[in-house]
């Protein structure tokens, strides 16, 4: 769920994203983490590439065991991928998947929410005279971990108590979990027995007993359009995120935590060290999901996961039949070759024209079979747009008319894709209901429009600060604009000097370095856009030719520059993490990835904020100049979007429609209203460049039976329906 109250917490991706999307559907979550990205979602992943087309092997002695895989590396982060954060890598979130169960709400096939009856006995919501919103839960007794200790209330409520407080801060977390609850705030600023500030109890948590819990939602955070998703909270061992020995108690105000949680070792909390530890820590506690960790190898990146004889099944009563899951490292260039000789069971979102077609040469339906769906998310061009010239949306728009998308989706897709102008799927209700009348801008290819926006943006001058004239050499190739006070000072979505006026090309493989100069006290940015793509990638490939290197993008006055290298540094760039391989400067300003939903609820609050609390959760690390203007209140007056529009002199920001979505709209038709403005102002300002939203195939060993795959239900949760024969 998000940050503070939605459903995709961890899992997004998403988020969209994160947008990180991530392979594989999502378990429930807990409601009161605020978003990180998109619903989906989502997520960012890496795309498929090269196939090898050899004769198919003899089939492999059958086991009752599955392989499973992904092109990224696992990285023994399964308790919680990414501490929630939508950079959490996809194979982590598979191993997640398939090994944490017993959410009170799961995602179903269709990626709806649902009610987890294997683990919620009942379930009663009520809107309270004072604008608050109660939701109860009656948990069924009996569940167990894998070692066999009983589940109980503890158990959902300790996550978010512990990730509410600043001993979760200390442990390189937001702290930010349990914010839509009454009672957060004065929770939050308690720093233990000697605190001068808050309160120790949260008084939006009750434990009423054993099996029975309640929270109470801000009137700050209701009305909700998803407010059911309140109620959506995840299964942990106690002592994983609070440490040993740590107790939940409740005299009737509200849950507290036991003073022992607030332990300090000078400055430091204790605890924070410890749950730090517990994340990579796969022995220690227990697993609730269908699934356990039976051998993790860090020098191979390969784990092995065996039944959990405790587990009672999903939101369905669902439980596998598949004994043994091996989870391996799938090889883009020869992960065809992988699959025939029996290295791996199942390839998921086989995707591109060339891999689409080798995969389908392999499908008999006597050694191997496929399920295909279309993607609910799309590839595309991400921009970071708080530095450098692709924080002018004019920038961004010239470069989606120098890419002809039609060419581009046909050549990578083989036709097994469309084209979409923003971030949303063909399939959506939303889009459904107002397809016909949204009214989107064409981006189709066009340089001449490109020129257009280009000067109306001011890049037209060059590097002694002259008219642009086309056809210069060297550093006057390009544009250059004048940049304004406030944008040669400009602060990046952290708070941190933006670093414009050092603003610089990289990877300068032609002598030329592009830069930002000075002249009479007044900054000049060249048009120079670095870019860091993956590789191997077919992708990174066609956006080299039919974009980097087009003549038409010199002629417009433009250069990109590439970089290349694996995956985790480009998601270590954009989220701007050193231990991902970021060296601590903005630089790249243009990514190629993909983004898609891991469920139907879509909700973007939270990841279009100029507040510094939520910067990893703002994967464009856009601030719409009209939220300045015409700023969302949590705490004001819901507006209709008639209203909202009419105050704002018809200039509503992403920020403000993505909190008046969720947040104003009480209806349907009202929440479709608002989106429908969503994605038209997102179509304005381009943080992204949506490139193609394909057809994925998933091609696996005929000896598995029932494995139905869905764009919200990916492997990792189809194999708790499958069955291997013959074995």
């Amino acid at each position: 769920m998000k940050k503070a109250n939605k459903v995709l917490a961890m899992l997004l991706a998403a988020a969209m994203a994160v947008s990180l999307a991530a392979c594989g559907g999502n378990n429930g979550s807990d409601s009161t983490q605020p978003s990180q990205s998109a619903p989906e979602q989502s997520t960012v992943q890496e795309e498929t590439t090269a196939a090898a087309q050899d004769e198919v092997s003899e089939a492999p002695t059958v086991e009752n065991k599955v392989i499973l895989g992904s092109t990224t590396d696992l990285s023994g982060d399964f308790r919680y991928p990414g501490w929630g954060g939508s950079s959490a890598g996809s194979s982590d979130i598979d191993i997640n998947n398939l090994t944490q169960g017993y959410a009170t709400q799961e995602s179903n096939q269709g990626g709806a929410y649902v009610w987890n009856e294997t683990v919620v006995k009942d379930h009663s919501e009520t809107e309270n005279e004072d604008g608050t919103y109660t939701i109860s839960i009656t948990l069924n007794e009996g569940l167990t971990f894998s070692d066999g200790s009983p589940i109980t209330a503890q158990n959902y409520l300790a996550t978010t108590l512990s990730f509410a407080s600043p001993v979760a801060v200390g442990a390189g977390l937001p702290g930010t979990y349990g914010q839509s609850l009454v009672g957060y705030d004065e929770f939050h600023a308690y720093t233990g027995p000697d605190s001068e500030e808050g309160t120790k109890v949260f008084s939006g948590i009750r434990m009423l007993d054993d099996y029975n819990f309640q929270v109470t939602v801000s009137s700050d955070y209701y009305p909700y359009y998803f407010a059911f998703t309140y109620g959506s909270f995840s299964c942990y061992p106690m002592g994983l995120f609070t440490g040993e020995g740590v107790t939940i108690q409740d005299d009737g105000e509200g849950c507290y935590l036991s003073d022992n949680f607030y332990e300090k070792n000078g400055e430091d909390y204790v605890v924070s060290a410890q749950i730090e530890a517990n994340r990579y820590d796969l022995t220690k506690y227990p697993f609730s999901g269908p699934y356990v960790v039976s051998e993790w190898d860090e020098g191979t990146k390969q784990a092995t996961l065996t039944l959990n004889p405790e587990y009672k099944g999903n939101f369905e009563g669902q439980k596998p039949s598949v004994e043994t899951i091996v989870y391996v490292k799938i090889v883009e260039e020869t992960q065809l070759d992988q699959l025939k000789s029996g290295a791996v069971d199942v390839l998921s979102g086989i995707t591109g024209g060339e891999l689409t077609k080798a995969a389908l040469e392999v499908v008999d339906d006597t050694n191997f079979k496929e399920v295909h769906y279309q993607r609910a998310g799309y590839g595309k061009i991400q921009f970071d747009c708080d530095f450098g010239p692709t924080m002018f949306p004019e920038v961004r728009q010239a470069i989606t008319y120098l890419l002809d998308r039609t060419a581009f989706c046909q050549a990578f897709t083989g036709g097994y894709g469309v084209v979409v102008d923003g971030p949303y799927s063909p399939d959506f209700d939303m889009w459904q209901a107002v397809q016909d009348d949204i009214e989107l801008i064409d981006y189709s290819y066009s340089p001449a429009n490109a020129v257009k926006v280009l000067e109306d943006g001011g890049w037209i001058y060059n590097s002694k600060g002259e008219p642009f004239v086309a056809g210069a050499e060297g550093v006057d190739s390009v544009r250059y604009k004048k940049l304004t006070e406030e944008e040669a000072n400009a602060l990046d979505i952290y708070g941190n000097d933006a670093g414009n006026k050092n603003y610089a090309s990289v990877a300068n493989t032609d002598g030329i370095e592009y830069k930002t100069v000075e002249i009479n006290g007044e900054y000049y940015m060249p048009l120079a856009i670095n870019w860091f793509g993956s590789q191997p990638n077919t992708v990174t490939d066609l956006l080299s030719t039919t974009l980097a290197n087009s003549s038409d993008l010199a002629e417009a006055g433009m250069v990109i520059r590439s970089t290349t290298g694996d995956f985790t540094t480009l998601t270590g760039n954009i989220y701007r993490d050193a231990s991902m391989g970021y060296l601590g400067t903005p630089t790249y300003g243009m990514y190629n990835l993909a983004t898609g939903w891991n469920s139907a609820v879509y909700d973007y609050a939270y990841n279009w904020m100029s507040d510094v609390t939520y910067a990893d959760y703002s994967v464009n690390k856009l601030v719409d100049p009209y939220d300045k203007d015409f700023a969302y209140d949590m705490s004001a007056e819901k507006l209709s979007y008639e209203d909202a529009l009419a105050a704002s002199d018809g200039k509503l920001g992403m920020n403000y429609l993505s909190f008046g979505m969720v947040y104003n709209a009480k209806t349907e038709e009202e929440y479709n209203q608002w989106w429908e403005a969503y994605i038209e102002r997102w179509n304005q300002l381009m943080p992204d460049i949506p490139l193609y939203s394909n057809y994925y195939y998933d091609v696996y060993n005929a000896n598995i039976e029932n494995f139905e795959t869905s764009p919200f239900f990916g492997p990792a949760n189809a194999i708790l329906y499958a069955n291997v024969v013959g074995y």
